[in-house]
C-alpha cells in the first residue's frame, strides 16, 4: 500500500485516507458554497462558510491541501455567486497555503490558534472586499461600506470559523483513527 509523509508533522497517510478525504472535503465544500451563495444570513451579512473549512482545511491538514481546497473552493465561489470576475480562487488559494504554512511557527495547532489565524485570514477576505468594492460599485462610499458589509461580514466569517474546525477536525480525526485501527489490526 502506498503511503505518503505529510509536509507538516512527518505523518504518514495511506493513499486510500487521501481519496478519502478529498471525496468527502469536496462534497462538504460544494453544499457549503451552495448553502453560502443561496440562502445563509448572520448578522444582516451572508457568511463566508466556504472560506472558514478552507482555512481549516490548510490549519488542520497544511499547506499543499489548504491551498488545492482554496482553489476548489473560490472556483466554486466564482461560478455559484455569480461573480464574472472574482478575487475568491487567488484569495481562497493564497489563506488555505498561509494557514497551513504558519501552523508551527508560532501556534500550536489547537482552536485559539486557529481563531487567531482566522481573524487575520477575516482581515484578508475584507481587504479583498474593499477591492472588490473600489473596482466594480458605481457608488463607492468607505463609511457605508465599513458599517454595512465589512463590519457584519467579519463577525459573521468569525462565528462560522469555529464550526468548521471543529467540522474539520472531526472529519481528521474520524478518519486518523480508523487509519489507526487498520494498522493494529494488520500488524
Amino acid at each position: 500500500m502506498a503511503r505518503i509523509k505529510d509536509s507538516n508533522s512527518n505523518e504518514i497517510f495511506n493513499v486510500k485516507s487521501i481519496v478519502a478525504y478529498t471525496l468527502v472535503f469536496s462534497v462538504l465544500i460544494f453544499f457549503m458554497t451552495v448553502l453560502q451563495t443561496t440562502c445563509l444570513s448572520l448578522f444582516g451579512s451572508t457568511p463566508a462558510l466556504t472560506f472558514s473549512i478552507v482555512c481549516a482545511i490548510g490549519f488542520i491538514f497544511g499547506r499543499k491541501a489548504g491551498a488545492i481546497s482554496g482553489v476548489y473552493a473560490g472556483t466554486l465561489m466564482g461560478i455559484l455567486g455569480g461573480i464574472g470576475s472574482s478575487l475568491a480562487p487567488l484569495l481562497y488559494t493564497f489563506c488555505g497555503y498561509l494557514c497551513g504554512a504558519m501552523v508551527g511557527w508560532f501556534l500550536s495547532k489547537n482552536l485559539p490558534s486557529f481563531m487567531i489565524y482566522s481573524v487575520i485570514a477575516g482581515i484578508l477576505l475584507e481587504i479583498s472586499t474593499v477591492i472588490y468594492y473600489g473596482l466594480f460599485s458605481e457608488s463607492f462610499s468607505l463609511g457605508q461600506i465599513v458599517t454595512k458589509v465589512l463590519i457584519p461580514e467579519y463577525f459573521a466569517f468569525l462565528v462560522c470559523a469555529i464550526p468548521a474546525y471543529a467540522l474539520t477536525f472531526g472529519i481528521y480525526t474520524l478518519f486518523k483513527g480508523k487509519d489507526k485501527r487498520k494498522r493494529r489490526n494488520f500488524n
